[in-house]
């Protein structure tokens, strides 16, 4: 492993290099918008491989957008010439999928299985909603899709939604919807962008080995 013959440490000011130099328990780090947080954590990604504190596999860093994780990628990248497949960067969206394309079986999935956007899942929608007689003009589908979000975002399976006590209003059975729309999906071996986080959840959660070995092998977490 090479470092880049710029010092990566020589464009931070005094409280940035604190943070990337504190590798020793928890640490957050409070700017406002465009004072380089994001250079922060990738700068702290490098001088962690750099100081050889963990090997790449053991550090799991995410962000929101596919355009910092890409520029993260490529920072990291330049600077210390490895090869990014090894490092775990990415959105937490993208984190999800890989846990799940690992244990779809665990989910009742294919490997296989396709991600569907928000087009398909409004289609999905539409024929349960024709199926169920029910008013697409006074309950749109854009509507029900962000119920079913609500659930997935509180991380709650659609076959415990009907014990909750959360009602999106009369004339509509949202969780018998959402259990209806996941049992589709599911035929379809397919997910949505929702059930990549909510069924890492599950994973962990009916799947106390696999939690651990996650726990065990990532030293660093590191959230942009």
């Amino acid at each position: 492993m090479t470092i880049s013959k710029d010092n990566y440490l020589s464009e931070l000011n005094i409280e940035q290099k604190e943070a990337v130099e504190t590798v020793n328990g928890p640490l957050l780090v409070l700017a406002g918008a465009g004072t380089g947080k994001t250079k922060v954590l990738t700068t702290r990604l490098t001088h962690i491989l750099h100081k050889n504190i963990a090997h790449p596999s053991e550090i799991c860093t995410v962000t929101f957008t596919n355009k910092a994780a890409n520029e993260m990628k490529e920072r990291v990248q330049e600077l210390l010439k490895i090869d990014i497949e090894r490092l775990w960067i990415g959105t937490f969206h993208s984190s999800g999928l890989k846990i799940l394309r690992k244990y779809s079986e665990l989910c009742n999935l294919k490997s296989g299985f396709t991600v569907i956007d928000t087009d398909d899942q409004l289609r999905v929608i539409k024929q349960i909603l024709e199926a169920e007689k029910i008013d697409l003009k006074k309950w749109p589908g854009i509507n029900i899709l962000w119920m079913i979000q609500w659930f997935k975002d509180k991380g709650i399976m659609h076959d415990y939604a009907h014990k909750t006590k959360f009602s999106f209003g009369k004339g509509i059975n949202i969780c018998k919807i959402y259990d209806e729309y996941q049992k589709r999906l599911q035929i379809l071996n397919a997910v949505d962008f929702g059930d990549l986080l909510l069924l890492p959840v599950k994973i962990f959660r009916e799947n106390k080995d696999i939690l651990k070995k996650y726990q065990n092998q990532f030293k660093f977490i590191l959230v942009d």
